[in-house]
């Protein structure tokens, strides 16, 4: 009886926090679907379901939403496969191999994780204006892979630590060589930790604010975030219907990322149940 109890306490509660997390999301949803010229509040449902919100936000020329996510989804893109690629490598020196300097080496990486990321925007955009990178994209390219560095690094080498020396070991006996075996034999097997460090710098980069405002000043080469930052701040910020649809034009990309990437974790992971 009192498992019983203990366990619907437990969804009780699970439930209640459920529900205050996806509350907001909830509402900015429904407050988008209203008309633009509508009054609202709290859980507004639409009387009358519109897009027009969307439409406004998207045609609006200032912010230029649209050009905005193709700027976003290709920084994102670029340093998702950069960061990740990099990461495997230093990860696999560092989970396999043993060289000298080689802790002193990870503990500066690992370092980077403690570094306060709003410390280094300001001297990095001094040190782009010397170089004339402003407002291009290196200027955000560059920024962003160097940070994911840190937590891509320490990622991949818990992973590589506890990947079986037996097969590196057969590897090598079959002739491999290093790259061989980093190629053919763990990347292969590597799918979950891949697919999870790639969705955490996808969301990451996609919402960089502050690298965005203070590198691009350009509006042909502003991001996502600062998109938005124009409907929060600017014209539209006591519209709540145009701003929570643009709101969720922007986290739509991110949601759908992350739907995929996380379908494919768990796919990972009941193979390797399956097989084990």
């Amino acid at each position: 009886m009192n498992s019983r109890r203990e366990q619907t306490f437990s969804y009780v509660v699970l439930f209640l926090f459920a529900l205050f997390a996806i509350y907001p999301f909830i509402s900015t949803v429904l407050v988008a679907f209203n008309p633009p010229d509508a009054s609202v509040s709290g859980l507004a449902f639409p009387h009358h379901w519109s897009l027009g919100s969307f439409t406004s936000a998207w045609h609006n020329k200032d912010a230029g939403i649209g050009r905005s996510l193709l700027h976003s989804i290709i920084l994102s893109v670029v340093v998702v496969v950069v960061s990740v690629f990099l990461s495997i490598l230093t990860g696999y020196a560092f989970g396999t191999m043993r060289f000298r300097g080689s802790s002193i080496l990870f503990a500066l990486f690992v370092l980077g994780l403690i570094v306060p990321y709003e410390a280094t925007v300001i001297p990095l955009y001094y040190q782009f204006r010397q170089y004339n990178l402003v407002d291009t994209y290196w200027a955000m390219i560059l920024p962003d892979i160097g940070g994911s560095m840190a937590f891509g690094t320490f990622w991949m080498t818990a992973f590589f630590r506890s990947f079986p020396r037996e097969l590196l070991e057969a590897a090598q006996s079959d002739g491999a060589n290093r790259w061989q075996t980093l190629w053919r034999v763990v990347v292969p097997t590597a799918g979950s930790p891949i697919m999870a460090l790639g969705t955490i710098l996808f969301i990451w980069t996609w919402n960089n604010l502050l690298l965005a405002i203070v590198m691009i000043s350009k509006p042909d080469l502003q991001m996502v975030p600062a998109a938005l930052n124009y409907f929060v701040g600017l014209q539209y910020g006591s519209n709540y219907q145009i701003t929570c649809a643009a709101a969720i034009m922007v986290a739509l990309p991110v949601m759908v990322v992350y739907y995929l990437l996380q379908r494919r974790y768990g796919a990972d992971v009941l193979a390797g149940a399956v097989k084990g």
